[in-house]
């Protein structure tokens, strides 16, 4: 007790508090210019439309989420860009009782992303959106937003396609397709953002405190560095554990533990893009709002795993101006991070397995890059 006292009573001296609000107080002024200048970027919302004949499975969005980290940027070039890295934003869309898919980028890098998409689905047909669906927020007078976060550390894997007999595709298509004729609209957006091989290195650090049984081993994790408060609390927490000679007794692990952290490792052996999913309800009624959440939340828990990690809904709000974020396609902070293995999981073009009626097509005779290329220049007219 007299050691918590001292901690408390220490975290309330005006050395520290002082420092720590002129901290976040500066953080939140560098996050308010990263806003602004993320806004003021042009970009485009791209329509992907694939043939009902597609064959190509998952895997191919696993290679194609392995070459779009090429926008990495290194060090030197974020400081050049005021430390913004882009970020791509795939999503699905239910409106009118139709399902579509999109990709929103950066003006800059639409030549680049759609030769990407081209490489690994080369029968796809990509135009520029007539308009921005979520321009119908004006149409609703409810609206429900709501964010997909991880249950457990970041560093464990969710479920992924290899897991599964049929397309995990289909169970979110197929709660879309409920509202073919309500006119109630539901949105999923997965904003994803390449990061550089360091979180592997954050998933070994993670990997030791749980072999060492340190429970603040959390605090090792990206974002803030907090490893030397976890190392503290851990000296206060945990009295020195004697093995032979002198030396510390290893941790024994437990066969669930075995099995989470070979998983772990797993998951760091590909690269990796900070994630944030938002949902988005349009209609009239409240209630079902509501029902529309929980049933679209549910399809993401096919993900979950009960000794690795899944998805649950973060909050939910009513408020109309809640939307702006989703609108904006804003990503200001880390969210959490999955690997390529696992994007593709939960973002990837239909194929032939998915039978959900009410997806938007391509045509039977597939446009070339060449006619697509000219499709978007008319569309813009």
């Amino acid at each position: 007790m007299d050691v918590l006292f001292w901690v408390f009573s220490l975290l309330f001296q005006w050395y520290i508090w002082l420092p720590a609000v002129l901290i976040l107080a500066y953080l939140t002024w560098k996050n308010n210019q990263i806003a602004e200048s993320v806004k003021s970027v042009e970009s485009v919302l791209l329509a992907l439309e694939i043939p009902k004949a597609n064959d190509k499975s998952e895997l191919a969005a696993e290679q194609l989420f392995a070459s779009l980290h090429g926008i990495l940027r290194d060090r030197e070039e974020l400081k050049q860009t005021n430390g913004i890295q882009e970020h791509l934003s795939f999503e699905i869309a239910s409106v009118n009782g139709q399902i579509r898919f999109y990709a929103w980028v950066p003006k800059t890098l639409q030549s680049f992303v759609e030769g990407q998409i081209y490489s690994q689905y080369p029968t796809v047909q990509i135009h520029e959106a007539a308009e921005d669906y979520v321009a119908h927020e004006r149409q609703h007078s409810v609206v429900y937003t709501s964010e997909i976060t991880l249950s457990d550390s970041e560093f464990l894997p969710i479920k992924t396609f290899q897991s599964f007999e049929v397309d995990p595709l289909a169970g979110i298509t197929g709660t879309l397709a409920k509202l073919e004729s309500t006119g109630e609209e539901l949105w999923v957006q997965v904003l994803t953002r390449p990061i550089a091989d360091s979180w592997q290195k954050q998933s070994d650090n993670w990997i030791k405190s749980v072999k060492n049984g340190n429970p603040f081993g959390f605090l090792s994790g990206e974002g803030l560095n907090f490893k030397w408060v976890g190392m503290l609390l851990e000296a206060l927490w945990k009295p020195p554990e004697q093995g032979t000679g002198g030396a510390p007794a290893p941790k024994e692990l437990s066969e669930r533990d075995k099995t989470r952290l070979a998983e772990a490792e797993k998951k760091a052996t590909k690269l990796g893009y900070q994630v944030k999913i938002r949902l988005a309800y349009l209609g009239e009624s409240e209630t079902n709002a509501k029902l529309r959440m929980q049933a679209i939340v549910g399809t993401f828990k096919q993900f979950n795993s009960t000794n690795l990690n899944g998805f649950r809904m973060n909050g939910g709000s009513f408020k109309k101006e809640d939307l702006a974020n989703y609108r904006n396609r804003l990503f200001m902070d880390r969210g959490f991070i999955l690997n390529i293995e696992e994007v593709a999981s939960v973002f990837h073009l239909p194929h032939t397995n998915v039978e959900t009626p009410n997806i938007v097509w391509a045509s039977n005779k597939p446009l070339n890059r060449q006619q697509n290329c000219l499709l978007s220049r008319v569309t813009r007219q």
